[in-house]
């Protein structure tokens, strides 16, 4: 009976072993997320943000002080180089000229009786050289005829000199006349007028300005570059931009040049030894055709630098790459389901998707990730349950 019942008890177990291997041992079942590899383009780029300005910008200042008498321009009027801006009061400047234009004359009038009064001195003083070699004058006589030539001599080099320094005051009050009529240094059109007609100006202390004037045919548009992206760009890039009031509509043009300093340095606000945690930037400067006049001084441009370009290259999601020491890998999934690993080279990225120079064959299936039922059974699950408030 013991043996009988020792047989019946390993019966048991055997069956509960194979019941428990059988019912609740199964092997786990995988889920795959996978892509194909495909052929397609892939550009590298950076984006910047810009603004738009004017080549050619220039502000027109009053040299010399009054009261502004006419202004003869509005906000956006076309005006020549050389046309009249404004007239600023000009009596004081003319009075001047005048004043030293006077004086200029009476010295010149001056320097012509000097040189009659020279002309007689030098003859006298000939005269009684000759009469003291024939004995027939006083040395005294001689003495004094070359006394009144060296003064008539003298007389003749201060006038001339006078007349030298007063014709250099009839320039400059010429010129600070030709100050107080305002003209336009360029073709283009006028984009600012800060004084009004009647105002009065006051230059001696800072040069006030009259109107700024702007070429809009050609337009500059400053991108900033951040820090981290610099070292990728180059003059002669092809870069595309577009306007925010029309954003559907790209426009293509080329890196006209990068400035070499950070944005601050260029405007001229840069502190050495400021903090660090301020963004770096850097202007790259296009020029732009605005025949159409749609561009606008302080418009702010979307613009997209082309760095690289590839064509019809074997393209996977970047998030599918993996990294080990220094090679790079993705799992894919062969013909009887089974995950395999791929050493891979990679090219371009987008930062979305990537460039496969080797390693892999077009239609791969790419594991993009892999979850197992009870790991789907538990995000299904967690995702269901009322969370506690």
């Amino acid at each position: 009976m013991k043996h009988l019942k020792l047989i019946l008890v390993f019966a048991v177990v055997a069956i509960g072993v194979a019941s428990y291997f059988l019912f609740f041992q199964k092997t786990e079942q995988i889920s795959y997320l996978t892509i194909n590899a495909t052929r397609g383009n892939i550009s590298q780029e950076v984006n910047a943000t810009g603004e738009v300005g004017a080549i050619k910008l220039v502000t027109i200042g009053a040299q010399v002080s009054g009261q502004i008498d006419t202004l003869n321009v509005k906000l956006g009027q076309h005006v020549k180089k050389g046309d009249l801006i404004a007239q600023i009061n000009s009596t004081t400047q003319q009075n001047n000229y005048d004043i030293e234009k006077a004086k200029l004359t009476s010295y010149q009038a001056q320097l012509e009786a000097a040189k009659i009064q020279l002309t007689t001195s030098q003859s006298q003083y000939e005269r009684e050289q000759k009469l003291y070699t024939q004995k027939a004058t006083s040395k005294a006589s001689l003495e004094e005829a070359e006394s009144t030539f060296a003064s008539a001599k003298s007389a003749v080099a201060e006038l001339e000199s006078q007349i030298i320094q007063t014709q250099i005051a009839v320039n400059t009050a010429e010129v600070n006349l030709g100050y107080t009529k305002i003209v336009s240094s360029l073709d283009g059109t006028v984009v600012s007028v800060p004084v009004e007609q009647g105002q009065t100006l006051n230059a001696a202390t800072s040069t006030p300005t009259i109107v700024q004037i702007a070429d809009l045919s050609n337009m500059e548009i400053l991108m900033e570059i951040s820090e981290g992206d610099i070292t990728k760009v180059a003059e002669g890039m092809t870069v595309t931009y577009s306007v925010l009031s029309d954003p559907d509509t790209e426009f293509t043009t080329t890196l006209k040049s990068l400035d070499p300093a950070l944005t601050t340095l260029t405007n001229g606000s840069y502190e050495q030894g400021s903090s660090t945690d301020a963004a770096i930037y850097y202007y790259g400067r296009l020029e732009v055709p605005n025949a159409q006049g749609k561009l606008h001084i302080g418009m702010t441009t979307q613009n997209v630098i082309k760095i690289a370009h590839a064509q019809n290259v074997l393209v996977i999601p970047a998030t599918a790459v993996h990294k080990r020491d220094n090679s790079e890998y993705v799992n894919v999934l062969n013909e009887n389901n089974q995950q395999v690993e791929k050493i891979i080279t990679t090219g371009l990225s987008d930062s979305i998707n990537i460039e496969i120079s080797s390693g892999l064959s077009e239609g791969d299936k790419v594991i993009l990730s892999n979850m197992s039922a009870q790991d789907i059974s538990n995000s299904v699950g967690s995702s269901s349950k009322p969370r506690m408030m």
